[in-house]
């Protein structure tokens, strides 16, 4: 297996030896992957690692040829024609797979280096790269559909320099990226945020079969694997409820699937309130939001017990015993004191998810996070401002 810098475009590292070489890039800003289209072959988190990229001709998983970086499926472009029974394949031109990398620092970035090194013919054959400053709200394309040629290493000025904290890579149209580097100076720094989940008190906690949500506010991504709240196939609409050790308003939620790839939650949902009645927690939840079923005809069955409802097929009675879809609705009883700060939201696997157009219910004592129908959370964070710092 070869593997062809193209030194002439390497100023970063021409000339170097290894240990310099190693040193160089390890200098790139430090970097995390926040979400990605695909990466059927790969964990796609290695695409930011600052180590050198690695080889084993002998490493092989049941997808195939182990490979370090990130790598989609193949296929993405081309599809068979949608109409039944009609022969041939679609082309679409504006197909692509993605992804988002965070930067761990507020950088003004100058230039990136783009690896596909090991890849020998299957590497992604073009790019395009935007860079997004979450501060200012900034974003600007600085490459477009350049091309990357296989087993190799380019350099991409980035002119004029450009501060960010986000990196969104655009791959036409399937293939792998071995490592992305990014270089450049430090700017002013992202304002640090506190947890407001972390000093909370946590009870009323439906389902923590393979964890607590006590680990879910403490996840960072530390480790390389599923670690978090998880809760048991068996659950349907899980929930835990946390008291805020003082009232504060939540201006941002971050929701993180970290390495749970085939097990996450489909969807998220967040309510708040302020407790100036002295009811109890136990009180409070007995007025919580609740899943309501929605049957053909209009029909609609709120459980007491929604896991014990669908473990026994109860909702056969509402079919006369035929097998037809119904939905899921939140429902809120009238004069609850719940109100929703982030009534429903997507999940995606192994994402960080950020949230931040949120509902303003002013200050908060309690917070209710539920999510559907059941899976794993690594991280929980809620940010804003303590009532007593305003």
């Amino acid at each position: 297996m070869r593997y062809n810098i193209p030194l002439a475009k390497m100023g970063i590292v021409k000339h170097m030896e290894k240990r310099d070489r190693t040193a160089a890039l390890e200098a790139s800003v430090p970097a995390f992957v926040i979400a990605y289209s695909d990466s059927a072959f790969a964990n796609p988190h290695q695409v930011v690692s600052p180590q050198e990229p690695q080889f084993d001709p002998d490493a092989f998983t049941y997808t195939g040829k182990e490979m370090d970086g990130i790598e989609s499926r193949r296929h993405t472009a081309v599809q068979h024609i949608a109409e039944p029974q009609a022969d041939g394949f679609v082309f679409k031109t504006d197909s692509c797979n993605w992804f988002e990398i965070g930067l761990k620092r507020r950088t003004n970035v100058e230039k990136l280096i783009i690896s596909t090194r090991w890849f020998t013919g299957n590497q992604v054959p073009r790019v395009s790269v935007s860079l997004k400053d979450k501060l200012t709200g900034t974003t600007r394309e600085v490459l477009h559909k350049v091309a990357l040629p296989p087993d190799s290493e380019q350099e991409f000025a980035v002119t004029p320099p450009m501060v960010a904290t986000e990196i969104k890579v655009l791959c036409y149209y399937d293939g792998g990226i071995t490592r992305v580097y990014c270089f450049g100076e430090p700017a002013e720094p992202m304002p640090e945020r506190e947890n407001l989940l972390a000093g909370a008190s946590i009870s009323h906690v439906s389902n923590e079969h393979y964890g607590k949500p006590s680990q879910a506010v403490a996840g960072d991504r530390k480790i390389g694997h599923m670690l978090g709240w998880e809760s048991a196939r068996t659950g349907f609409g899980e929930q835990a409820l946390f008291q805020l050790g003082e009232a504060a308003t939540i201006d941002e939620i971050v929701v993180d699937t970290y390495m749970h790839v085939f097990n996450s939650p489909l969807s998220c949902h967040v309510f708040a309130l302020h407790n100036t009645s002295g009811a109890t927690n136990d009180e409070l939840i007995k007025a919580a939001p609740r899943w309501k079923l929605c049957f053909a005809g209009g029909r609609e069955v709120i459980p007491d017990n929604l896991p014990a409802y669908m473990k026994e097929e109860q909702y056969l009675k509402e079919t006369q015993g035929k097998a037809e879809p119904f939905q899921f609705k939140m429902h809120i009883a009238p004069g609850s004191p719940w109100k929703p700060l982030l009534p429903f939201a997507r999940l995606q696997r192994d994402t960080m998810h950020f949230f931040d157009k949120l509902e303003n219910l002013g200050p908060v004592t309690h917070v209710l996070f539920m999510h559907f129908p059941n899976g794993g959370i690594h991280g929980l964070k809620c940010h804003g401002t303590r009532l007593s710092k305003k």
